[in-house]
């Protein structure tokens, strides 16, 4: 039994190497050697690229064929190495985008991330006008409905980052506080303890798809910087960019929804381990819990 879980979990890891690091990198290193053999002038001409590829694999004649079977097997070895250590770069270039995505900008470009907040706190402030107008106006609730989807088309809670995907991250924590006056920041760690793993694995693979979003990211920049020896290359990196975009908002929308579903869900069961108080949850008992939580702090 446990060899057999051992060789399922090779299998796993190998497969999962394989799709998400070996082959993104091969595509990467085809691409470099496309640019580096091209270049600007003669990004299309397949004829040269054909003729240096040529060149290259030619080992000299037939009695050199040992000497040729070397020199494809180090081939091969590097530039497996190359794609291994490309693809890491990769990963790691994900890490800043998705903090970018997040809305977690560095100090150089605080006074943009200030004033694109400042923009997106104005339009929902609008659109949040807008519908506590129409609500007291008695408006039916096709146009409540319309206008509460434009306020939270800019932001489920009023703005705090340059960036719909941080917001949408940040939410749950405001709402939960709103509603339960419950620090989710300080509660988490303990709910999390308590969520069976039919609500675990969920949140763990929507919180995975959000940085695999930020790796496809990082290969965006690395395309996008390729595009100076193979203008191509960029066109392949903004077609990555668009796309990682598009699914950390995906990816985000479902982690955040699900964190916030899993403390409804749940919460009874953390208050009810922390808290001698009989139901129902009241915004009383999430503050004294929070308290506790916190230690003091």
């Amino acid at each position: 039994m446990v060899s057999g879980f051992l060789s399922e979990f090779g299998r796993k890891v190998a497969e999962r190497w394989a799709t998400q690091v070996i082959l993104p990198g091969l595509l990467f290193t085809s691409a470099l050697a496309v640019a580096s053999a091209l270049g600007q002038r003669r990004w299309s001409d397949t004829g040269l690229l054909w003729r240096t590829l040529g060149e290259f694999a030619a080992v000299g004649g037939a009695n050199q064929q040992a000497a040729g079977s070397a020199r494809t097997v180090m081939l091969v070895i590097g530039v497996v190495a190359v794609s291994v250590a490309v693809a890491l770069v990769a990963r790691a270039l994900g890490g800043p985008v998705a903090s970018l995505l997040s809305g977690r900008w560095p100090f150089f470009v605080r006074p943009l991330a200030r004033r694109l907040t400042a923009r997106r706190i104005a339009a929902w402030r609008r659109h949040d006008a807008a519908y506590e107008a129409a609500r007291e106006a008695g408006e039916d609730a096709h146009r409540l409905g319309e206008l509460a989807a434009l306020r939270n088309a800019v932001a489920l809670t009023e703005p705090r980052r340059p960036t719909w995907t941080g917001d949408r991250l940040a939410a749950p924590a405001t709402r939960v506080r709103d509603q339960y006056a419950l620090d989710l920041t300080a509660a988490w760690p303990r709910l999390w303890l308590l969520l069976p793993d039919t609500t675990r694995q969920p949140l763990t693979d929507s919180r995975q798809g959000f940085d695999e979003a930020g790796a496809l990211g990082g290969w965006a920049v690395l395309y996008g910087a390729l595009g100076v020896l193979w203008w191509p290359s960029a066109v392949v990196g903004l077609g990555a960019a668009v796309v990682c975009r598009r699914r950390a908002r995906e990816t985000a929308e479902a982690y955040a929804e699900l964190v916030e579903a899993a403390v409804d869900v749940h919460l009874d069961e953390l208050l009810d381990r922390f808290d001698e108080e009989l139901r129902p949850i009241r915004p009383g008992r999430g503050a004294a819990v929070t308290e506790r939580f916190r230690k003091g702090i």
